[in-house]
């Protein structure tokens, strides 16, 4: 379905949250996937309510999320439709579901064994030319980083995470998803362009735009 460009008033309030949310979850005392899925949960809780982008729970939220203001948030929204507020918030999920999966698979390769990313490199290369489907893919590099029973009986939390984390693409376009597995277990693994003191990597793609 073709839509419209967002505006720049609404574009201007995305580009306010997306950052902020940024900052936000990536000096959380929890992973950023997991703020990820927290604040975008809670956006889909106040879409469903009666309330929906009508009132001010939608502000406040945001307000959490990205540390902005809630009336600088509020000069924004009130300046956009109904119609405007739904497709801002589309792309706030986003912005969200992105950081979310881009630390999820920066983590994963740079702290994968040289074994590990092998093998990730030759799944994630199957994935860019159509062999596998995303979910095969996730699921492949669960049993690399899991083989065992034994290990995915001691390690159930963390694999619960990565399934939760890895599962926010759906809230992305397919190009986009393809994109941060081409960086990350492509690219990345190829050239290790790596900090070597943060978990994320210190190419920072952006994917907001």
């Amino acid at each position: 379905m073709d839509r419209k460009p967002l505006s720049k008033t609404a574009k201007e309030f995305v580009a306010e949250v997306a950052y902020g949310f940024r900052i936000v979850a990536t000096h959380a005392f929890v992973e950023p996937w997991e703020v990820s899925r927290y604040f975008i949960n809670e956006i889909e809780r106040i879409e469903a309510s009666p309330e929906d982008l009508k009132g001010n729970e939608i502000l406040i939220t945001l307000e959490i999320a990205s540390g902005v203001s809630f009336d600088k948030l509020k000069k924004y929204w009130e300046r956009l439709s109904i119609k405007e507020r739904k497709e801002a918030i589309r792309k706030i999920k986003q912005a969200m579901a992105s950081l979310g999966l881009i630390t999820m698979v920066g983590t994963i390769t740079v702290h994968a064994r040289p074994s590990q990313k092998e093998e990730i490199l030759r799944i994630a290369l199957k994935y860019d030319k159509g062999e596998i489907s995303y979910e095969e893919l996730a699921s492949d590099i669960e049993d690399v980083l899991w083989p065992t029973e034994a290990e995915k009986a001691k390690y159930w939390k963390d694999i619960e995470e990565y399934k939760k984390a890895m599962a926010l693409a759906k809230y992305l376009p397919t190009e986009i998803v393809k994109r941060i597995i081409k960086t990350f277990f492509i690219d990345m693994i190829r050239l290790e362009m790596f900090d070597s003191f943060l978990l994320i990597p210190s190419a920072y793609p952006n994917f907001l735009e």
